[in-house]
This record gives C-alpha cells, structure tokens and sequence, in this order.
C-alpha cells in the first residue's frame, strides 16, 4: 500500500472515529441542557459527513490505481 493510500484510510478512520465521538458529546451536551454548545457540536458532526464522500472516494481511487484498474471497476 502506497503512503497516499495509508494515510486516505488513516483519514477515514479519524473522520468516523471524530464523527462517533462529537455525536456522543452532542448529545451528551442536550440532556445536560447546553443547548447551544450541542447545537455546535451538531454542525461539526455535519461538516465531518459532509468531508466523508470525498475521502472515501479518493481512498478507493488510490487503491484502484494501485490495482491498476478504474475506481468503477474496484466493485467487480
């Protein structure tokens, strides 16, 4: 495995271990009544979603490239 597509599966890793861990904080921050602070917390778990399409993506480039074959075959 190449050191671009260690580090996009690192990255992966990390965006749904920080998404996982701000979700628990949110909601955490809600039942203690820090309404405001959860709402925070909500946004950056959406922020998180939003970056996690894009990464999965380059991730499975990455590792078609290394195969030598096109992202849309990696399903076959």
């Amino acid at each position: 495995m190449t050191k671009r597509t260690e580090d996009l599966a690192s990255a992966r890793r990390l965006l749904l271990t920080s998404s996982e861990g701000l979700s628990k904080a949110g909601r955490l921050l809600f039942a203690t009544g820090l309404l405001d602070e959860g709402r925070k917390v909500a946004c950056m778990v959406a922020e998180l979603a939003a970056m996690r399409p894009a990464v999965r993506t380059a991730h499975r480039a990455a590792i078609a490239v290394e195969r030598d074959t096109t992202a849309t075959e990696e399903n076959r």
